[in-house]
């Protein structure tokens, strides 16, 4: 036999029982404080009532002038036409001997007692029924003695009766109604999951192809599968690029390798011997060779740049010197370049950027630059400080990049010109290493540029606080 567990349960089931015990909960004490305001209301009532009905015969008595027990005797018909029903009414002397008393339906023995000093109110139960007993002094003249009525609570009992009854049937429909409004809601937001785990199951089991199809409603429900939807898309384009990103390193590998492979088979066979091939051949693999090295560095700090985590407490670093020290690196390497270093739009602010990776970028906008500007061997850096940024502008004079290309230059292993790009020991990957450094820091990069006439690159970093 199977035990009941509450983990085997399915999810409509427990929010259809969530809701119908929520919405009975807040009835049940909404309906508990109501029906007691009620019942004590009524009660307020019935002594209002009471109270009313004394002074009314503390009225007729405070009239008549030298009043006597006599007339007391005699004011019967006034206190039958006062008296309600299930109502006794009675005047006692100062003994607590009985002069007149009315009943109307409550007929009930009440034990003498002492005359009461102010008005009392009480609650008795008589003959298993509840009493409101109101004694109220009486002194007027010669005539001392105390007014008592007694009310049974049949009309009170019966309206608190009848009022319990409706609001618990009240509740009851309430209960049905929620839990039934509760397994339509259940229903609909559980049929939603379902889609959503369908919708995993085909990709699981068929590609990433498949979508959500999103309901028009916009709850948080919705925004989970649009939610679900966008990280499918964000992942099947990774996955689209880590497939791009292995079939380039593997197309650019494979050159190489093929040379490299070409030439030592050609030593092999015949070419050891000859000492002008045996040359050429040791060049050309010394030559791959470099190349290899250069693109498996290029890979390697390209996953750094992915990887890396920015600390939390980072040294500032002062743009213009780096710049400088960079610049004047690259003076040595390339004598026949012009650098022109332009800060005059910017004073004293410092970056949030370790020097290390800063560096790094202006190393490898620097190698575009020199590598693509071997006409006009020119190339401009400009520095200027913009609101929470500071902004550090790469400019060369070279051949420039088509309209049409400029959204893929940041891809990994793209290159405009690729036959250009190999003899220029290129592999298409700086752009790409600068983008992932520069993401990390919540900076920007964005490169402008007109064919024939050159190409700006435009770093954007976070000031230091």
């Amino acid at each position: 036999m199977k035990l009941f567990r509450p983990e085997n349960v399915s999810l409509k089931w427990k929010l259809t029982f969530l809701s119908a015990v929520a919405i009975f909960i807040t009835y049940f004490i909404f309906t508990f404080l109501q029906y007691h305001i009620v019942k004590q209301w009524l009660l307020n009532e019935e002594e209002k009532a009471m109270k009313q009905i004394i002074e009314e015969i503390e009225t007729y008595y405070g009239e008549k002038r030298n009043i006597s027990w006599k007339d007391v005797r005699q004011s019967r018909p006034l206190l039958e036409k006062l008296n309600e029903k299930y109502q006794l009414i009675r005047v006692l002397d100062r003994e607590g001997n009985v002069v007149v008393s009315v009943s109307n339906g409550a007929s009930v023995s009440l034990s003498p007692s002492a005359a009461p000093k102010e008005l009392q109110m009480d609650y008795h139960f008589i003959n298993n029924e509840r009493f409101i007993m109101l004694r109220e002094p009486l002194h007027i003249g010669p005539v001392h003695g105390t007014i008592e009525i007694a009310r049974r609570l049949v009309k009170f009992q019966h309206m608190t009766n009848t009022l319990f009854f409706i609001m618990t049937a009240i509740g009851v429909a309430a209960m049905i109604t929620s839990a039934f409004i509760g397994r339509l809601v259940a229903q609909n937001f559980v049929g939603r999951l379902k889609a959503l785990t369908k919708t995993m199951m085909d990709i699981k089991n068929k590609g990433m192809e498949k979508r959500i199809d999103v309901p028009a409603s916009h709850d948080e429900m919705s925004e989970l599968m649009m939610m679900f939807n966008q990280m499918m898309d964000e992942i099947e384009r990774s996955f689209d690029q880590q497939k791009q990103f292995v079939e380039d390193a593997s197309h650019e590998l494979r050159t190489p390798i093929a040379i490299l492979e070409g030439h030592l088979s050609l030593l092999q066979r015949w070419g050891k011997h000859n000492p002008d091939i045996l040359e050429e051949s040791l060049q050309a693999a010394i030559k791959e060779t470099g190349r290899l090295k250069k693109l498996v560095l290029e890979l390697l700090d390209l996953s750094r740049a992915e990887a890396i985590t920015i600390p939390n407490e980072i040294v500032s670093i002062d743009p213009q010197q780096a710049v400088e020290q960079v610049v004047k690196n690259f003076r040595v390497l390339h004598p026949d370049f012009q650098f022109t270093i332009d800060n005059s739009a910017i004073q004293t602010a410092h970056i949030r950027m370790t020097k290390y990776h800063f560096e790094q970028l202006l190393l490898i906008l620097l190698d575009n630059a020199v590598k693509y500007s071997q006409q006009a061997k020119q190339v401009t850096i400009l520095i200027k400080e913009e609101k929470r940024y500071v902004t550090i502008a790469v400019k060369d004079y070279g051949i420039g990049i088509p309209k049409e290309e400029l959204e893929k230059v940041f891809l990994r292993f793209y290159r405009v010109d690729k036959a250009r790009s190999r003899e220029k020991g290129g592999v298409g990957l700086g752009l790409a290493i600068a983008k992932e450094i520069i993401d990390k820091y919540d900076g920007q990069i964005t490169i402008d540029s007109e064919v024939g006439k050159g190409t700006t690159v435009e770093l954007a970093i976070p000031k230091a606080e």
